[in-house]
């Protein structure tokens, strides 16, 4: 009863008291205003601190690549300075900053710039506070101190068409341009290997090591059975006539006993006769079967990790008896590809072979210009030698100069470019994977510890109707290391962009704080 009396009385005191409001609104309104003009005064304050960190992580990366050019101190400090004061005075509204302090830490390439800036105030200034004070830091480091980055190219037939080569060409230099500018020092700590690929690859002067080559003397030239003796106790090398230069090639002898005819009991004998055919100085290969399949293990130190040498297909079947024509053709015929004994198609790869880890320019940029294109689209070889390429279990073949970093070497980065017109769509006949689950092995295995190799794809004008990975991804997207590491440019202009937009990527710097 107390209570509610008290309350009672409590609303008559206001009841009487009405008048008071009004007095007690006019007093009210000045701190209203004044926590109204804070809230926006501090609203402004926190988007012009935005804008000031924005504009000086932009200028300590930009001085970080003066840095990396060569420039002193002292250089790079008004750089720095002269960038801010020509952003910051473009901001207007009240803005005001003074100039940065730029510090260099000992011992590292690391730079850090503080700056002070104050902001006018609006509503605030009823609580005499004319400006409001903020401060903004920041500091770049090198996001990595080497690089190894392998490009690889389709030079396959399609890249003639709508000038896909040359926009190519000019786009790949490009990224030449911003990985190794004119201005930076060459010290072998950012370095481009280059590699193409169609129906093969086409192995230069490393053919010899990856197929374990290896020429024998004129008396294994014959013909005769122990040829094949020869070629079992040489662990299945290319096996070359030391007089002729020619390569050695297998086929099976078929035999019946009389009045042979397609359906007659044909044999098999356990012999092997060996044919020698010219196919010109190539050195195309194809995959690399067995346990090394997928790994970077160095090319030819083993039967393993050889891989398979351009060799011609015999056209005839699998039946005894068309393989008794076929030995008939290779004895008789002066078998040659002009008679229709063998299909060279799988000795078919462009002149352009493997360019290891270089930092000059001008023969990367050589090397481009002269590619050329045709044939099929091996894409998973490719991606096997950009793997090589960077790899330091390949020191062995590449040169001294060329050596990949170690896979655990500190502050290392190491990456591939993989560019594509179309759908990979050839393997070696003897395969029977397809080239895209032969690259997603390929991709699979170089994401992984200790490799961690980031991968940038390049899909150039690639069809919408191109073929996909079992999960339904195409195999650019399921081979980049994740969605802002796949470009689909659709012109040369978009390639372009695409390209500068990888090397800055791969040579980016880091914001630090």
């Amino acid at each position: 009863m107390y209570r509610l009396q008290n309350h009672v009385r409590v609303c008559h005191y206001a009841a009487d008291r009405r008048g008071n409001l009004t007095v007690i609104a006019a007093i009210a309104i000045v701190p209203i205003l004044c926590i109204a003009g804070i809230a926006i005064d501090v609203q402004m304050v926190v988007t012009q601190k935005t804008k000031v960190q924005a504009v000086i992580d932009s200028a300590v990366i930009a001085g970080s690549k003066a840095m990396q050019a060569g420039k002193t101190q002292a250089e790079i400090s008004t750089l720095v300075s002269n960038y801010v004061d020509a952003l910051i005075g473009t901001q207007g509204e009240g803005l005001s900053c003074g100039d940065p302090a730029v510090v260099f830490e000992d011992g590292t390439q690391n730079i850090v710039a503080a700056i002070r800036c104050s902001q006018k105030t609006t509503l605030t200034q009823l609580l005499q506070r004319d400006e409001l004070y903020f401060s903004v830091t920041s500091g770049t480091t090198y996001g990595i101190g080497n690089v190894d980055v392998a490009f690889i190219f389709d030079v396959s037939g399609s890249m003639n068409s709508n000038s896909r080569l040359d926009n190519l060409k000019a786009s790949a230099k490009v990224a030449f341009d911003e990985l190794l500018p004119d201005d930076r020092e060459l010290d072998g700590t950012v370095r481009i290997a280059l590699t193409t690929y169609n129906a093969n690859v086409n192995a230069g002067e490393f053919f010899d090591d990856v197929t374990r080559k290896i020429t024998l003397g004129t008396d294994a030239a014959s013909g005769s059975d122990s040829a094949q003796s020869r070629y079992n106790a040489y662990n299945n090398r290319v096996l070359i006539d030391q007089s002729t230069g020619k390569r050695f090639f297998y086929y099976e002898k078929a035999s019946c006993s009389s009045s042979c005819s397609y359906s007659s009991n044909w044999t098999i004998t356990p012999k092997r006769r060996w044919f020698e055919t010219d196919i010109g100085d190539n050195t195309c290969v194809s995959e690399r079967v067995g346990i090394n399949a997928f790994t970077d293990a160095a090319g030819g130190t083993s039967a393993t990790n050889a891989m398979i040498a351009g060799n011609p297909l015999w056209n005839w079947g699998t039946s005894n008896y068309n393989k008794r024509n076929g030995s008939n053709e290779i004895e008789y015929g002066g078998a040659n590809s002009s008679s229709g004994a063998f299909n060279v198609t799988p000795t078919s790869c462009e002149n352009s072979s493997p360019l290891p880890l270089t930092e000059n320019k001008a023969t990367l940029k050589s090397y481009v210009d002269n590619l050329h294109a045709g044939g099929g689209t091996a894409g998973h070889l490719g991606i096997a030698w950009g793997w090589y390429l960077i790899s330091p279990s390949w020191n062995a073949l590449w040169p001294t100069p060329s050596h990949p970093w170690a896979w655990d070497e500190p502050d290392t980065a190491k990456a591939i470019i993989l560019m594509t017109d179309g759908e990979f769509n050839q393997t070696h006949p003897s395969v029977s994977a397809s080239s895209i689950e032969l690259a997603m092995e390929f991709c699979d295995a170089m994401k992984e510890e200790p490799y961690n190799v980031q991968i940038y794809t390049v899909g150039f004008q690639v069809p919408s109707n191109v073929a996909t990975t079992p999960g339904g991804k195409s195999i650019l997207d399921y081979c980049a290391t994740d969605a802002g590491h796949a470009f689909e440019p659709s012109n040369g202009e978009e390639l372009t962009d695409a390209y500068r937009e990888i090397a800055q990527s791969i040579s980016d710097l880091r914001i630090t704080r």
